[in-house]
């Protein structure tokens, strides 16, 4: 009798070894991407459209950098919430991603800035057990500016947006 009840117990337990094998290789098992973007739109083409000038404060410019992370399941599933504040005030940023978009906000935010010119982008991305769970994290760094003042074109010249 007391063979009897050993050979289900063995069975069960060689399932539970192979089923704890395939765990462990489905954690274990990984993809990693890394991304970077040069600059977005150059200086010389940031105009504006008016017959005004904005007087920039140049001399107080300065670095300002932020950052996103993602966690999704499934792809499609958000596992951390980074809230819905995107900066896409303007045309020259209608390309970005919104985790790009996400960043360049808090960029902006956290720099206390007016303008935000030649942002660059990296992007780096992990993803585990077969891309069912994915990682992704954004950073951006651009120079910051504040406004002084507008002022009117002493030229009477219109600028063009490009």
């Amino acid at each position: 009798m007391g063979r009897a009840c050993a050979k289900p117990f063995n069975n069960i337990m060689k399932k539970n070894v192979l089923l704890s094998i395939a765990l462990s290789a489905l954690v274990l098992t990984s993809c990693a991407t890394y991304e970077k973007t040069g600059p977005i739109m150059g200086v010389q083409s940031n105009n504006v459209n008016t017959y005004v000038a904005a007087d920039f404060d140049y001399a107080n410019a300065k670095r300002i950098e932020g950052s996103v992370q993602r966690k999704t399941l499934f792809g499609f599933i958000p596992l951390v919430k980074n809230g819905k504040r995107y900066y896409t005030a303007s045309n020259r940023y209608r390309g970005l991603s919104k985790v790009e978009q996400q960043a360049l906000y808090r960029a902006k935010e956290d720099g206390n800035v007016d303008v935000v010119m030649e942002p660059n982008f990296e992007t780096e991305s992990h993803s585990y057990l077969f891309g069912l769970f994915t990682v992704t994290k954004t950073k951006v760094s651009a120079w910051g500016m504040n406004y002084k003042g507008l002022k009117e074109d002493p030229h009477g010249n219109v600028n063009t947006v490009r």
